[in-house]
């Protein structure tokens, strides 16, 4: 009869220290919000770091392209670069210094 008694002692903890089925519920989707959670940050931060990539790639492509354009600009802007286009387009000529007058105020 002591063994029964003892027996049934532990039985009785047993069921009083069970968590209920609502509780475990509960955790259980507390956890998948978690889990769920930390996958769509770690998807958003994937995301900005491609478009993080691909700002980059554009800035780099316009800065090569504005170099490039500096450069035409100097070789365009070369005084003899300037005589020649005036030469050809414009017609004009370089100043003969016995026909230039000098005018000051």
């Amino acid at each position: 009869m002591a063994v029964c008694l003892e027996y049934q002692s532990v039985y009785m903890r047993r069921e009083r220290a069970a968590i209920s089925v609502r509780t475990q519920i509960v955790a259980a989707a507390l956890l998948l919000l978690t889990l769920g959670f930390k996958v769509w940050v770690k998807l958003e931060s994937i995301d900005y770091g491609y478009q993080l990539a691909k700002a980059r790639e554009v800035s780099v492509t316009l800065d090569m392209e504005r170099r490039e354009l500096e450069l035409q600009r100097s070789v365009l802007l070369r005084p003899d670069a300037l005589s020649r286009v005036a030469a050809q387009k414009l017609g004009l000529r370089q100043v003969d210094p016995r026909h230039a007058l000098r005018l000051s105020y």
